[in-house]
């Protein structure tokens, strides 16, 4: 029998859970501190606030020596749940053990199906909120994407029987009618080496690694060269795009948006900058005919703090071509960064242009990829187009 944590349950105010009873004693710890010591395999914990992330930490000891452990992160049951930003608050869980990684997600209404991914890989599609992984390396670390669709008019969102009638409407105009109406969910999940994650309590350092710095870097893109304007009434045939790929540090753009959270700084201060790139149009031809640069006030940022060592944001986006009446750009995150190291990313947006976001963790200087989505063409930037939901965790 393999020493695996069997079965995770959660409730408004309770989460327990229970594991293979393979001998000896057990301890159990959460977020470092000590809870639990005995023979029973299974524990309850009440001392929960409401979408809180808790780690915990289960040891098995024989002769007073931890022989074996298990890591698992999970989330307290959210009692009121985000309807404009579904994935913010459901139950994601991780569970690290020797033998395995298990990923469990609390159901999307309505989704039949999930795709999974393994570092960029495809592994295959399931059917139930759960999916477990032998194959591992403890010297490795890993990145699971969970991607499903749902129509967008069994969404809960409001005014969502109005988008999917708009959505069947200009998807009969311009897109296909099927894919306009679809919303897209996203979820990806860090996970550390397990040899790290690992660790029994008392090889540990008594004070948790603190991070003084977070780096945020969200970019909207066209990748062509040129893009043809959807509207055949204006003079402005083409538009410059971009001409690039993915790249944390391209420098041709639509928008960028920087959030620097310094805690080793008085204050902890959050640093926001924007900036938003030139709308240059051309005639059929591909002449040069005018050059213009939307405003940035349509970014904005607000600081939300939890508590000590625990800050975040929300930001929101709306940027428009100053050169045609066309939909803006829209997305929307919010973020919560925790100075021991784990992060909680959620966010929608319009699935186009391209998007990307990145995060530096500590005062290093290279980009992790958090999230990288192609644009599926300047017709899905309508209002009347289901959104593209997406989040993003970590457990290292």
């Amino acid at each position: 029998m393999l020493f695996e944590i069997r079965s995770v349950r959660h409730q408004p105010d309770l989460i327990s859970f229970a594991w293979n009873d393979v001998g000896g004693f057990y301890n159990v710890y959460k977020d470092g501190k000590h809870l639990y010591e005995g023979d029973a395999a299974e524990f309850q914990d009440g001392d929960l606030e409401d979408g809180k992330v808790y780690q915990y930490l289960i040891e098995r000891v024989e002769n007073n020596q931890v022989v074996d452990v298990m890591a698992m992160q999970t989330s307290a049951f959210a009692m009121e749940k985000n309807i404009e930003n579904p994935l913010q608050s459901l139950v994601v869980t991780a569970i690290v053990a020797k033998t395995q990684i298990a990923l469990s997600w609390e159901e999307i209404n309505d989704v039949v199906g999930y795709g999974i991914y393994r570092n960029g890989e495809f592994i295959g599609m399931v059917n139930t909120n759960r999916f477990i992984d032998r194959d591992i390396d403890v010297d490795q670390s890993y990145v699971y994407l969970i991607r499903s669709r749902r129509p967008i008019h069994k969404s809960g969102e409001r005014f969502a029987s109005m988008k999917s009638a708009l959505s069947n409407v200009f998807g009969a105009l311009t897109a296909s009618r099927s894919e306009t109406a679809i919303e897209t969910f996203t979820t990806v999940k860090l996970i550390g080496k397990p040899k790290t994650i690992l660790r029994p309590m008392n090889e540990r350092e008594q004070e948790p690694e603190s991070i003084d710095q977070w780096r945020f870097r969200y970019t909207t893109f066209l990748a062509d060269e040129w893009v043809r304007n959807p509207n055949p009434l204006s003079p402005n045939h083409f538009f410059k795009g971009d001409g690039r790929g993915f790249d944390p540090t391209g420098e041709g753009f639509r928008t960028r948006v920087d959030i620097e959270l310094a805690y080793d700084e008085k204050g902890e201060p959050m640093r926001f900058t924007k900036e938003v790139g030139p709308s240059i149009a051309y005639d059929h031809l591909k002449r040069f005919r005018e050059k213009a640069k939307a405003s940035a006030d349509g970014i904005t940022m607000e600081r939300t703090d939890r508590g000590k060592g625990e800050s975040g944001f929300i930001l929101t986006h709306c940027i428009g071509n100053p050169l045609a009446a066309a939909p803006s750009i829209d997305y929307e995150v919010t973020a919560d960064f925790n100075r021991e190291g784990t992060f909680d990313m959620s966010g929608y947006f319009d699935p186009a242009p391209h998007h990307e976001i990145y995060l530096i963790k500590g005062r290093g200087d290279r980009w992790r990829s958090i999230l990288q989505v192609e644009s599926r063409g300047l017709a899905f930037m309508s209002d009347a187009i289901a959104y593209h939901y997406w989040r993003c965790t970590n457990f290292e």
